[in-house]
């Protein structure tokens, strides 16, 4: 019974430990390796939104872009160079004085920040500005 039971065990252990031995790419069991996603769309309906997160600032993510339909442009349209015109608003505070409900006003009118600073006075003072 006892050298049945060694028997049985002996290919299981030797299995168990074919596991252990590091997949393609790795120097040990358990090392990270590059991972590759593909995805493969069969139509605009299959469209998956990928979200890249916890990446270094100065590291390149390399996307490459399959199976793009040919697109051509008949004619480009005429353009024409020209200045943008801003209106300007000038907003003071006091140091004690909440501005927040003021800002939130002007910007649902459309305003939106172009400069702050404090003055000699320690007046706030806040330049805003949008289309004209």
């Amino acid at each position: 019974m006892t050298k049945m039971f060694v028997v049985a065990l002996l290919p299981a252990c030797a299995l168990a430990g074919s596991a252990l031995v590091a997949a393609p790419g790795q120097t040990y069991p358990g090392q990270p390796t590059q991972g590759h996603v593909t995805i493969d769309n069969k139509g605009p309906g299959q469209t998956i939104p990928v979200a890249v997160q916890q990446i270094a600032g100065d590291a390149t993510l390399r996307v490459q872009v399959m199976n793009t339909p040919n697109v051509s442009v008949a004619s480009l349209p005429d353009v024409r160079r020209a200045r943008q015109n801003w209106e300007y608003y000038r907003l003071t505070a006091q140091p004690d004085q909440d501005i927040i409900p003021e800002l939130n006003r002007l910007g649902a009118a459309g305003w939106e920040t172009s400069l702050q600073l404090v003055t000699q006075a320690n007046v706030l003072v806040v330049v805003l500005k949008r289309p004209r």
